[in-house]
């Protein structure tokens, strides 16, 4: 069956005029029409209105077609815009964000420096602090020690003149007396067991002190000795001590070259 406007139009008189592909003008017969009639019939040619309306509705869908790139154009035109105005506000966020980082950092390095400060501060206080308490402890120990001397001298004076009457008693006292001194003689003769206790106490105090004094001048000398020669010399539980002041020497050395330059 023939479909759209190749399929000819029905007409309802007989006898009606039509045309053919030859030029012929005949009259439609009633009923079927032949093959040969409708190979006529789409073969015929199109004439000047035809045309026309094809070509506008052509022109139409072009027209469609246009409108419609047109829109995906626009619409993707928009969608840049958008992207561009979305970067710059972007951008301009990323610039506050970055200037409101340095100005932390900024702040954040000066507080660092302030408590670094506070800190140092607070260690040179503890410092003097402690100097000041070491210096009163240092006056303390002297008045004791003098003290200590003191009684020390005391107690020989005394102990001088325990024995310097025992033997008078015993060379020109009566028999009586010569005996009672005979008696108190082992009691005279020895100090008291406090006074032994005490003095041996303070006799290891100081021995100590006096040792570790010696060690540490030891340590000392040797960590000062041309490329720390001398420390191999020193007795192994003094070995490590003066590696770390030869270190501690050469780092504080470089310091002060580093301030003066």
């Amino acid at each position: 069956m023939l479909t759209g406007r190749h399929q000819p139009r029905q007409e309802g008189r007989r006898g009606s005029a039509r045309w053919f592909g030859n030029g012929a003008i005949g009259h439609r017969r009633t009923g079927h029409r032949s093959l040969f009639e409708l190979e006529l019939w789409n073969n015929r040619p199109m004439g000047t209105e035809a045309k026309t309306e094809g070509t506008k509705r052509e022109l139409a869908a072009l027209e469609q077609d246009l409108e419609r790139a047109r829109r995906a154009a626009e619409e993707n035109q928009a969608a840049l815009s958008a992207l561009d105005e979305q970067r710059s506000e972007r951008e301009g966020r990323l610039a506050l964000a970055l200037r409101a980082q340095q100005d932390y950092e900024r702040r954040l390095e000066g507080k660092r420096a302030e408590l670094a400060r506070a800190e140092a501060e607070a260690a040179l206080e503890g410092l003097k602090k402690q100097l000041r308490n070491r210096d009163v402890s240092a006056q303390a120990f002297a008045s004791a020690a003098q003290a200590v001397i003191k009684t020390l001298q005391d107690f020989d004076t005394a102990q001088k003149e325990v024995e310097e009457l025992r033997q008078a008693i015993l060379l020109r006292a009566p028999l009586e007396a010569r005996a009672a001194a005979a008696d108190l003689a082992e009691d005279s003769a020895a100090p008291p067991a406090v006074f032994a206790e005490a003095l041996t106490r303070l006799t290891e105090i100081v021995s100590q002190r006096a040792g570790h004094d010696l060690e540490r001048d030891l340590v000392e000398a040797a960590a000062r000795s041309p490329m720390g020669y001398d420390i191999s010399r020193l007795p192994a539980h003094l070995q490590g001590l003066a590696r770390e002041r030869f270190i501690a020497i050469g780092r504080e050395a470089r310091r002060n070259q580093s301030k003066e330059a």
